[in-house]
């Protein structure tokens, strides 16, 4: 194997220089290997190459000095040119077998070592370890296939973050058709924009895709709750305590659920103004009591009134005593179309959604590990145990399962600087998920307007194009695995490539991610196609016109 260059100059245990042998071509972001003062096998990536030329690089050099010394010198100019490789070392190499090791390289390069191609069976290996799933190849090898650790991706938790239209939808798509076909795993997508409504698999096309419209269950919201879904303002705290108190009468007088609950809710509050008297459950002495109302607070219930009203005009559709958690379904993508809902009905259908979804799954383990620890115990504790996995088990088969939960536009629900009901069980989520199989995958355009603390709890990152200054820092700033070196590439990457850091993956990496359509599949997310839209417009009119 001939060399592609000699290393040159000063080097340390992280970085090194080597002159380009001129027959051969070296590309920014290639694996190369050479050898350490000790004699062992060093990789690196190319970050960087220089072209000079030793008779073109005078102080005093201007354009016509140039056009001089190019007539002068002629062809000799070429004998004269050196390509200059900047490589980061990423480790010093360890094959056992089928398993390659990449240990700290703790020893600086020599001057004078010679410089080669890192071998593509060696990263082959190196990119595809078992329990694995391929997404993509390597920018520089596409015969190099790029594989993430299941284990490490989900347990870990990951992210994937880039601006609109660079590819996210695709990676994610790939990614879950993976997990799905390959691992029959269950993966619930938060979906505002109803980017995965037409999720189509490559192998099983619609086969393991569970659509869920998201309706709205009111059933067991607390007054806040309600209020933040009805519209009523955290200030208007004298509407929210007569909202408060028509709740829990209407829960004390009778069973209802859905739309029927908010109608009672409502009517409630229409027959204290019209009496002016309030006769209300209280929950905490368990009486009834009467109170009077006064002018003012019955113009206040009346603004209540009138925003329910407006809410049921609106979303009284969507209203619905069904179980969310009770649709998912074990070993597919279940989507969850959140996209007839605002965005604080999204957070708090969403925040409800996954808080169940925890709190059953951290149930589902505690008490299989208490089953084992109290075998030889009485058995009317284990039966109570029994029951409790049993309805588990009824309520959603997928559950008693690990489980990835993948939020779409996670900004909307993990805000920066803010904290909401969604905000706080994604946050448990990503501290303490890995622990009762409850995997997070959080995906934004906008980084820096992303609770800090979720997004650097994701140790995984899948960062495609991202041109903001403030978001590339961002991210820079909340992840451990992320380089200066490599926040440089980001600008630059085409649709579909990314940076990949983090647990999953072996080694940081540019990756050419796998154009979801051409593996068979389809989401049916995209741009809309202007053109075509005002084409059928103007085809549409003119046959109106010809009738």
């Amino acid at each position: 194997m001939s060399h592609i260059g000699i290393v040159r100059g000063e080097s340390n245990i992280n970085y090194f220089e080597f002159s380009i042998n001129p027959e051969e071509i070296v590309e920014f972001g290639e694996y190369v290997v050479t050898r350490n003062k000790k004699g062992e096998m060093v990789i690196g990536t190319v970050r960087d190459i220089m072209e000079r030329n030793f008779l073109l690089q005078s102080s005093r050099d201007n354009y016509l000095s140039l056009e001089m010394d190019i007539k002068q010198y002629g062809e000799s100019l070429k004998e004269c040119e050196e390509l200059i490789a900047t490589v980061k070392v990423l480790g010093k190499l360890r094959e056992n077998g089928e398993k390659i090791d990449i240990l700290p390289n703790r020893v600086p390069i020599p001057p004078g070592e010679r410089v080669y191609f890192l071998d593509s069976e060696i990263l082959k290996k190196l990119y595809n370890a078992e329990g694995c799933i391929d997404i993509g190849t390597l920018i520089n090898r596409e015969e190099v296939p790029v594989g993430l650790k299941v284990n490490d991706l989900i347990s870990r938790h990951f992210s994937v973050l880039a601006v609109t239209g660079a590819g996210k939808s695709n990676a994610i798509s790939v990614i879950v058709s993976k997990l799905v076909e390959n691992y029959n795993g269950t993966v619930v997508i938060l979906d505002p924009h109803g980017d995965y409504i037409k999720l189509k698999l490559p192998k099983t096309g619609y086969e393991k895709v569970n659509i869920i419209e998201a309706k709205i269950n009111p059933n067991d919201m607390d007054y806040e709750e309600l209020a933040d879904l009805i519209g009523i303002k955290k200030e208007a705290s004298i509407q929210r305590g007569f909202l408060a108190k028509a709740l829990e009468t209407v829960k004390y007088e009778r069973s209802v659920g859905g739309r029927e609950l908010i109608e009672r809710v409502m009517e409630k509050l229409e027959d204290w103004v019209n009496i002016r008297t309030i006769n209300y459950y209280d929950p905490n002495k368990k009486i009834m009591k009467d109170e009077e109302i006064s002018a003012n607070d019955a113009e206040t219930i009346r603004r209540a009134v009138m925003r329910i009203k407006r809410f049921l005009r609106n979303y009284g559709s969507l209203l619905s005593g069904e179980d969310l958690i009770g649709k998912i379904e074990e070993g597919k993508v279940n989507v969850i179309d959140l996209g007839a809902l605002n965005e604080e009905q999204m957070r708090i259908v969403g925040g409800r959604l996954l808080k169940e979804i925890f709190e059953e799954r951290v149930s589902y383990e505690k008490i299989l590990k208490n089953l084992e620890r109290f075998k030889f115990t009485k058995v009317p504790i284990r039966e109570e145990m029994e029951k409790e996995l049993e309805r588990i088990r009824e309520r959603s088969k997928a559950l008693t399962k690990p489980i990835l939960v993948i939020v779409e536009e996670a900004h909307i629900f993990a805000p920066r600087d803010e904290e909401n009901d969604a905000s706080l069980i994604l946050s448990k989520i990503a501290r303490e998920g890995r622990k009762f199989g409850v995997g997070l995958g959080i995906v934004s355009q906008r980084p820096n307007k992303l609770n800090e603390d979720i997004l650097s709890q994701t140790n995984t990152k899948i960062i495609l194009r991202i041109v903001n200054p403030r978001d590339q820092r961002y991210v820079l700033e909340a992840s451990e695995q992320l380089s200066e070196d490599l926040l440089r590439d980001i600008p630059s990457l085409g649709k579909g490539e990314a940076v990949i850091v983090g647990q999953a993956i072996s080694l940081p990496a540019l990756v050419k991610i796998y154009n979801f359509k051409e593996l068979g599949g389809d989401y049916g997310g995209g741009d809309i196609d202007i053109i075509e839209r005002w084409g059928e417009e103007e085809e549409e009119e003119v046959e109106i016109d010809e009738l």
